[in-house]
C-alpha cells in the first residue's frame, strides 16, 4: 500500500476535481448563470453534429445556418456528438470537460516524475494544478473547446521528453483541432524542439505544422465559411495608441499568472513557447482575454506548468544552500494558498466563491413545460441568453439580446441597434427571462429589445407564469 501512496492519492485529487467541477458547472447552467455566449452556442454545435448536421449552428450576424468554422477552428466539439446519442445537453460538455481537464494533472505527474523523479514533488506540482485559479475558473466558464488544449499540450510535452514522437503527434494534432491559433504556440514548440532539444528533424516537422496550421485556417478556412475575415481582427486595431495600456495591463496580467507558479521563471525558454499566446492575450482590446474568470488563459497555462517544473530542476540544480530552497519552497506554498484565497471560484474559504442560488420552483417547472413543448429540433427559437442552453437542441436557435462583446469592438449604439434587434423576428417562439431584461425605467438595450417584442403586432404572448419581473413569458408568431 505505501509504495503506490503517490498514486492513490493522485487520482484521488483527480476523481475529486472532476466531480467537483462536473458538478458546478452543471449547477451554474442549470441555475441560469450560464449564457448563449458560449454554453449555448457549444450545444447547438454538438447537438447539429449528432443529428448529421456536422459543426452547424444559427450565426447571429449572418442571421442564418452556418458552419462553426465561419467563427472559430474547433473540429474538436465534433468528438462530443456521439455522446449525445446517450444524453441530449450540455451536461455532456461539461462533464467532458472537467474530465479533460482532470487528467491533465496525470500529464503533471508524468513529466515531473521524468525530469525531477521526486514523486511527493510531482504530487504537489500535480495538486498545485487542480488547484491553480486559471484551472478552475475556466471548467466553470461554460464549455470551451480551447480549454482541452490544456491537457492535449501537456500530455504532448509529457511524450517530448519520452522522445514517443508519434504519440507526441496525436497531442499536438488534437490541440490544434481546439483553435486556430493554437498554430503559433505550435510553432513556437517545434522552434524550441529544434534548437535547445536538437531534435532538429522533429522541430521542423512541428514548426512547420504550426505555421501552415495557423496561416490555413485563420486565413482560408474561416474567411471561406464566413465570407469574410475573421471576425477577431477587430480585436487588434490602434495598437500604437494603446502602447502605455497594453504594457500596464500587460505586466499586471503577467504578475498575476505567473505569481503562483514563480519556478517557471527558472526555465525562461519554456516559458517562452506559449508567447504567442501572451501577446494576443495582452494587445487585444477584448479585457476578457486578460481576466482570470474565463478560458483565455488555457493554452498559456500548460507551458506555465511545463515551465514550473524544468524550472524548478533549474533552481534545484543552482542554488545549493538547503535553507535557501526551503525558504523558496515555502514561499510557493504561500503564494499557491494566498493565490486559492483570492481568485478561486470554490464555494468554500476562498474571497470571491461562487453562489449558485436555486432558482423557483415555478420558474424551474415553466422552463421544463417548453423545453417538452418546444422538443421538436425545427421549431426555430429565440430566448434570452441565460435560457439559451435549455433550448438550443435544435436546428435554428436565435439569441434575443445583443451580445454584449461588441462594445469592445468599437460599435456604435445605433449600430448595435439597428443590427441586432429584429433577429428574434426569424423565431417561430421567442421565451423571456424576465430577470435579464432589467429595470423597466432604465433605456438599457434589453428593455429596448423587450419593448420592440411587444409592440410586434407579428407576436403574442401565449404564456406568463405571472412572477412580474421574475416571469417567464412565452410568444409565438402568428
Amino acid at each position: 500500500m505505501k509504495k503506490y501512496i503517490t498514486q492513490i492519492l493522485l487520482s484521488l485529487s483527480i476523481i475529486f476535481f472532476i466531480v467537483i467541477f462536473s458538478y458546478l458547472s452543471i449547477r451554474r447552467y442549470k441555475t441560469l448563470n450560464s449564457y448563449y455566449y458560449d454554453l449555448g452556442i457549444m450545444n447547438q454545435v454538438a447537438y447539429n453534429t449528432s443529428q448529421g448536421r456536422f459543426l452547424e449552428m444559427t450565426n447571429q450576424d449572418l442571421k442564418k445556418n452556418v458552419s462553426r468554422l465561419a467563427i472559430h477552428f474547433d473540429p474538436i466539439l465534433a468528438m462530443f456528438a456521439p455522446f449525445y446519442k446517450l444524453y441530449e445537453g450540455p451536461e455532456v460538455l461539461l462533464i467532458g470537460q472537467a474530465i479533460v481537464l482532470g487528467l491533465g494533472a496525470l500529464a503533471i505527474f508524468l513529466i515531473s516524475q521524468k525530469v525531477l523523479k521526486k514523486k511527493l514533488i510531482s504530487l504537489i506540482f500535480s495538486i498545485t494544478y487542480l488547484s491553480y485559479f486559471a484551472i478552475q475558473r475556466a471548467a466553470l466558464f461554460d464549455f470551451h473547446a480551447v480549454t482541452l488544449a490544456t491537457t492535449f499540450f501537456l500530455f504532448g510535452l509529457y511524450f517530448q521528453e519520452l522522445k514517443k514522437w508519434s504519440w507526441f503527434f496525436v497531442f499536438i494534432f488534437l490541440a490544434l483541432l481546439t483553435k486556430e491559433h493554437t498554430g503559433l504556440v505550435v510553432f513556437f514548440l517545434g522552434i524550441y524542439i529544434f534548437f535547445i532539444k536538437k531534435e532538429k528533424k522533429i522541430g521542423t516537422i512541428t514548426a512547420i505544422l504550426g505555421l501552415v496550421f495557423f496561416f490555413t485556417t485563420v486565413y482560408f478556412i474561416i474567411p471561406y465559411f464566413r465570407g469574410s475575415e475573421h471576425f477577431a481582427t477587430g480585436y487588434f486595431v490602434d495598437i500604437k495608441s494603446r502602447i502605455p495600456n497594453i504594457i500596464k495591463e500587460g505586466i499586471s496580467y503577467s504578475r498575476l499568472m505567473i505569481n503562483p507558479v514563480f519556478y517557471s521563471l527558472f526555465s525562461p525558454l519554456t516559458l517562452l513557447i506559449s508567447l504567442p499566446e501572451w501577446a494576443i492575450n495582452i494587445i487585444s482590446i477584448n479585457s476578457n482575454q486578460r481576466s482570470v474568470l474565463f478560458h483565455y488563459n488555457s493554452i498559456i497555462i500548460a507551458f506555465l506548468f511545463y515551465s514550473l517544473i524544468l524550472g524548478y530542476k533549474n533552481f534545484d540544480k543552482f542554488i545549493k544552500n538547503k535553507i535557501i530552497k526551503i525558504i523558496f519552497f515555502l514561499i510557493f506554498i504561500f503564494l499557491n494558498f494566498r493565490s486559492i484565497y483570492l481568485y478561486n471560484p470554490i464555494p468554500y474559504f476562498v474571497k470571491y466563491s461562487v453562489d449558485y442560488k436555486e432558482i423557483n420552483k415555478t420558474k424551474s417547472s415553466s422552463i421544463e413545460i417548453w423545453i417538452n413543448k418546444l422538443k421538436d429540433e425545427n421549431i426555430k427559437v429565440s430566448t434570452t441568453p441565460k435560457l439559451a442552453p435549455f433550448f438550443t437542441n435544435r436546428k435554428y436557435y436565435f439569441n434575443f439580446l445583443y451580445d454584449s462583446s461588441y462594445a469592445t469592438m468599437g460599435k456604435t449604439d445605433e449600430d448595435i441597434y439597428k443590427n441586432e434587434i429584429d433577429k428574434y423576428s426569424l423565431a417561430d417562439y421567442i421565451i423571456i427571462n424576465r430577470s435579464e431584461i432589467g429595470d423597466m425605467a432604465k433605456e438599457g438595450f434589453p428593455v429596448k429589445f423587450y419593448f420592440k417584442l411587444l409592440d410586434d403586432k407579428k407576436f403574442q404572448m401565449i404564456f406568463t407564469d405571472d412572477q412580474k419581473d421574475d416571469s417567464i413569458e412565452v410568444y409565438k408568431k402568428i
